[in-house]
């Protein structure tokens, strides 16, 4: 039975230390990520308690044609 509101799941004690580690870094551009080219990070949520890091690199970079290689599973 529904009361109306949204399901809130509670975070765990490990989920909740991610989260105020990660949360105030969604959508920032943090510098680094590779020594061959000037990549920066971003954090974005996936679901709560879950974030996904994506390495953002030159379309230059060694190190980006070399991952852009490897075969897809």
């Amino acid at each position: 039975m529904s009361n109306g509101r949204p399901f809130r799941r509670q975070l765990s004690e490990n989920q909740r230390a991610f989260a105020d580690l990660f949360g105030p870094l969604d959508g920032a551009r943090i510098p680094g990520g590779c020594d061959q080219c000037d990549a920066y990070q971003t954090v974005s949520p996936l679901t709560a308690g879950a974030w996904q890091m994506t390495v953002h690199h030159d379309d230059w970079c060694p190190v980006l044609a070399a991952i852009s290689s490897w075969p897809t599973p």
